[in-house]
Order: structure tokens, then C-alpha cells, then sequence
């Protein structure tokens, strides 16, 4: 198993050592990353320029992520475009916490590449699989290069990407592996077979078909 596939299908221990959530709890379905690349409306690199939290008229707790595109890797945005990402739970500004163990956390400054599918029309995207689709840049110690790294913690905890823990350096994977992966699966189109929580009629409308599909 490469150092690539292996960081896809880690999601798994990477959720179990985030910690348990207080407030709320998901699970999720793992996800390919074909699955990952057909699934998503946009996938772009960018930076965070703020979050905050919000509560909708059900009292339900959002966070949510303005991020400025730095490359586009799939889909209809520009380099420059600013996209609003939303997370379930967070902290309001009263300290009231909702815990979702497995929401995709940001932070301002923080260099991303997300995997995003529309919430509402061209204003508000949600990451694809919640934290499976949402990896943080940062600089490779080994050689200085761009690496990818995928984690979260509850909200109860601090986020700052500046601290995550490191993969081993044989598990590392770089920013220019990831964006190769991705270009392929564009590439190659949707094969046809179901994605959870993605109806088939949109899965065709923002993917190229594989041959045979209808």
C-alpha cells in the first residue's frame, strides 16, 4: 500500500484519535478518493481568512469558513474567488460549545485543500465526507516542499494547524501527489456506481462520464 492510500484510508484512526464528542456524534462511510474527486462540485486550494460560528433558527450550531482560492483543481471558481465553507457544531460567542467530532475544523491563515460540495446554490459549500475532505498544507521538514496532512479535534479543544502532529516521513505525501491524483480522477469521470449522500443526476451533471455509463 503506498504512501498515498494509505493516507486516504487512515481516516478511520485519524477520527478515533481525535477525542469523543460531547454534544453530537457522526460516523462515516470511508470514501475512495475517486469517490472523493466525483463527489465534490469543487476541489481548490486556498487560505482561510476568517471563521465564525453561527446558530440557525432550529438552535442548531454551524461554523463556518471563508476561504480565498489560491488553484482550482475541479469545477467553476477563479483563483482569488472567496468560497464560504460551513462545519456542523462549534463555539459560540457565549462559550456554548456544540461537539461534532468529526467536523472539518479551520482556522484564519490556514492553507487548505478541500474537497467541497454545494450546501446552497454558488454561496455555501460543505466539505465531502465532513473532515475526510479537508486537508491542511504545510511545509515538509524533510525538503521543504508542500505537504498534506488530514485531522481535526472536537470543538471543545484548540484548533491551530500549526501544531498537528507530523505523519512519519514515509507516509508523508506531497501537495503535487495530491493534485496529480485529483487531475487524473477528473480525468478518468465517474464510474457509474453510487455514492453515498450524492444523488446519480448530480453526479452526472458535474462529472465526465466513464464509457458505458448512462
Amino acid at each position: 500500500m503506498n504512501r498515498f492510500v494509505r493516507m486516504i484510508a487512515a481516516f478511520a484512526l485519524v477520527a478515533a484519535v481525535a477525542g469523543p464528542p460531547r454534544a453530537s456524534a457522526t460516523s462515516l462511510a470511508p470514501l475512495t478518493h475517486d469517490q472523493m474527486v466525483s463527489a465534490s462540485d469543487l476541489i481548490v486550494e486556498g487560505t482561510v481568512l476568517r471563521t465564525w460560528a453561527e446558530e440557525d433558527e432550529h438552535g442548531h450550531i454551524f461554523t463556518r469558513a471563508e476561504l480565498q482560492v489560491d488553484r482550482v483543481l475541479k469545477g467553476h471558481a477563479a483563483q482569488g474567488d472567496v468560497v464560504t465553507v460551513e462545519s456542523p457544531g462549534g463555539v459560540m460567542a457565549d462559550g456554548r460549545i456544540s461537539d461534532v467530532s468529526l467536523a472539518a475544523r479551520y482556522a484564519a491563515g490556514e492553507r487548505t485543500l478541500v474537497y467541497l460540495n454545494e450546501k446552497r446554490l454558488g454561496t455555501v459549500y460543505g466539505s465531502v465526507g465532513m473532515m475526510m475532505g479537508k486537508f491542511t498544507i504545510r511545509q515538509n521538514s524533510v525538503d521543504g516542499s508542500d505537504m498534506v496532512t488530514r485531522f481535526t479535534v472536537p470543538y471543545h479543544k484548540a484548533w491551530d494547524p500549526r501544531f498537528l502532529p507530523s505523519p512519519k516521513v514515509e507516509d508523508r505525501v506531497s501537495l503535487a501527489s495530491m493534485e496529480s491524483q485529483v487531475a487524473l480522477s477528473v480525468a478518468k469521470g465517474w464510474d457509474g456506481q453510487p455514492i453515498p449522500g450524492v444523488p446519480a443526476e448530480h453526479l452526472r451533471l458535474i462529472n465526465k462520464l466513464q464509457p458505458g455509463v448512462k
